[in-house]
């Protein structure tokens, strides 16, 4: 599948079938999990189910949160992408990357190149992120991005961040 987003190292493209084990590798390391409030994947057969939800999303909105590849080596380095959210009529913001990958610029490139690509190819001005404030890597991504703070911490340990 061609990628959907290029930056100047990324290529982004939507999940497949074929990114199961990708899934469960990614989100098997629990200091990626982390401060995401998921819990890790077992195996292929739990990751089908994410996968297909994706790529519904994808199919009805035409954005999602999307495969990151290495634009050289085809590597998969993680996700970047959106989620739409009714409650907030917004699209929400979020990256996940392998640990070896963190402290590379890969998720804000990654960031940049989906904002710049949904003011692009949608009318959707809206947008959100959450992350807890003690994950001070991803605070500091959406600020790089162009996020801010709103409100206090929600419930579930989550802080609420608008583009401005």
């Amino acid at each position: 599948m061609p990628p959907l987003i290029t930056s100047q190292r990324l290529a982004l493209r939507p999940h497949q079938p074929s990114d199961a084990a990708f899934m469960v590798a990614l989100n098997s390391d629990p200091l990626v999990v982390k401060y995401t409030g998921d819990v890790a994947l077992q195996d292929v057969e739990e990751a089908g189910p994410i996968i297909a939800a994706l790529q519904r999303q994808f199919v009805e909105r035409r954005l999602g949160r999307l495969v990151t590849l290495h634009k050289t080596s085809g590597e998969r380095l993680g996700w970047c992408g959106f989620k739409w959210h009714d409650d907030a009529q917004a699209v929400d913001l979020g990256f996940r990357f392998f640990r070896a990958h963190w402290n590379q610029g890969y998720a804000t490139e990654a960031s940049v190149a989906c904002l710049r690509w949904l003011a692009e190819h949608t009318d959707i001005r809206r947008v959100i992120a959450h992350a807890m404030p003690v994950n001070v890597g991803s605070v500091r991504v959406l600020q790089k991005v162009g996020f801010e703070a709103v409100g206090g911490v929600l419930h579930d340990g989550f802080q609420r961040f608008e583009l401005k």
